[in-house]
């Protein structure tokens, strides 16, 4: 029963529609101020006793008046009990005028009550209107007071009457306008909420639009390296296919063999090709549930995997000690680590004593992870280019070209970025990632 009675004295609220909540809200207010400002007036404003017992009925009827309108309003009748509330506050006063056309009376102000409330609850043309239409009416009343058509009441108003009536107009308008203030307070909040939501989808939608034309680029490019790529072994394949018949007719088997192997050798080259496309293609669609893992442990299983490389050629590995933890995809991550190190141990060139170093440190919020070899270096005008796909400094060098596009994109992937340096020819390179720091 208790929430009942909450619910019929608090405003109605309506889903989907916050014009009508609002005027819902505002209207609430002005019927219960109305009502206590009217109980208020009654009770403590001075009258003469013959004047009570009237004073009395007015005061039932025009609180009943206002709780039948309470009761529209929870209804839902929002638009139309507004205007009636503004009519009847019109009416209120302006009887209270006729009572008494004086423009001493307490009852002249009220009209400023009538305009504030049919601009809040209805619209500002409805303030226009009323404030016009209260403005006609009292100059009228106040007209034909001065020429004794409306009579006089010899009621004395003593000042206590005068303030108090005073009193509760700028209060009702107060708390109506402190009200329309607030919500539009409120209005240029949502609105600036919503110009800062628009902007950052903008800066979404351009940032989008720039990856997808850097994506677009890169399909071209790998389209062109793909085909140009996949046409060469293709194209060994058909000519030695060629070979083996003339080698057949001739009975030669020692180049029978030799030519069957050159196939094969393509063969191998285009598997490698597709099988490595098919992995890239797979970065950042197909992708484990990250995970907090060692850096030392993907870098130790990174080593596990190239370590027949590192074995044949004596290559020395110094690993950074406490290395910090990162949260990703494990097996991408490793293969990462695996690609750099086979990297750096395969262009070792005639490095007498090769060697590799492991190491990583904190800058800028990101942890910078980093393989440094000794090996033959690469000038700075191609440090770009060995990220691209397909793209190989030395041609004849074992590969497919893919690996280091590879690891890009799983770095990419991760939210982070990656760079070479190199001093050049003979100097040894550096390669750089970087992962976010888990918050």
């Amino acid at each position: 029963m208790l929430t009942n009675i909450r619910r019929w004295l608090g405003p109605p609220s309506f889903k989907g529609e916050e014009d009508k909540t609002r005027a819902a809200v505002l209207l609430n207010i002005i019927l219960w101020v109305s009502i206590a400002a009217t109980l208020l007036y009654s009770i403590v404003a001075p009258i003469d006793p013959s004047l009570l017992q009237r004073r009395t009925a007015i005061t039932v009827l025009i609180i009943l008046i206002l709780l039948l309108l309470k009761h529209r309003v929870n209804r839902g009748h929002i638009r139309s009990t507004g205007r009636l509330m503004v009519f009847a506050l019109w009416l209120v006063i302006t009887g209270g005028m006729i009572l008494d056309p004086d423009e001493n009376n307490p009852a002249f102000m009220g009209y400023l009550v009538v305009v504030v409330s049919a601009g809040l609850i209805l619209n500002w043309r409805a303030s226009l209107w009323w404030s016009v239409f209260c403005i006609l009416t009292s100059a009228i009343i106040l007209v034909l007071g001065h020429n004794r058509v409306l009579p006089h009441s010899e009621t004395y108003n003593p000042p206590l009457s005068m303030w108090l009536a005073q009193t509760i107009y700028v209060v009702i308008s107060t708390i109506l306008l402190s009200q329309a203030i607030r919500k539009i307070d409120e209005a240029f909040a949502k609105a600036h909420s919503e110009l800062n939501e628009r902007k950052r989808l903008e800066a979404e939608r351009e940032k989008i639009i720039k990856e997808l034309e850097a994506k677009n680029a890169e399909l071209e490019r790998f389209t062109y390296s793909a085909s140009h790529d996949l046409k060469s072994p293709l194209i060994t394949i058909s000519g030695f296919i060629g070979l083996l018949e003339a080698d057949a007719k001739l009975e030669n088997p020692e180049k029978f063999r030799m030519d069957l192997q050159r196939i094969t050798e393509a063969a191998g080259k285009m598997k490698r090709l597709l099988d490595e496309l098919l992995q890239l293609s797979r970065v950042g669609r197909i992708v484990d549930p990250p995970s907090e893992v060692p850096f030392a442990e993907i870098v130790e299983e990174a080593l596990l995997l190239v370590g027949g490389q590192l074995k044949a050629a004596n290559t020395r590995v110094t690993v950074q000690k406490d290395l910090p933890l990162v949260s990703g995809d494990r097996p991408r991550l490793v293969e990462v680590m695996q690609n750099l190190i086979d990297n750096a141990a395969k262009f070792m060139g005639d490095q007498p004593a090769p060697h590799i170093e492991i190491s990583a440190y904190e800058e800028d919020y990101e942890q910078v992870f980093c393989v440094r070899d000794n090996g033959i270096g690469i000038e700075p005008k191609h440090q770009t280019k060995v990220f691209g796909l397909f793209d190989k400094l030395d041609p004849r060098s074992e590969g497919t070209g893919i690996g280091l596009a590879l690891v890009k994109r799983i770095v990419e992937v991760h939210g982070g970025r990656i760079w070479v340096e190199s001093e050049g020819q003979g100097k040894g390179s550096m390669f750089c990632f970087t992962l976010p720091i888990k918050e």
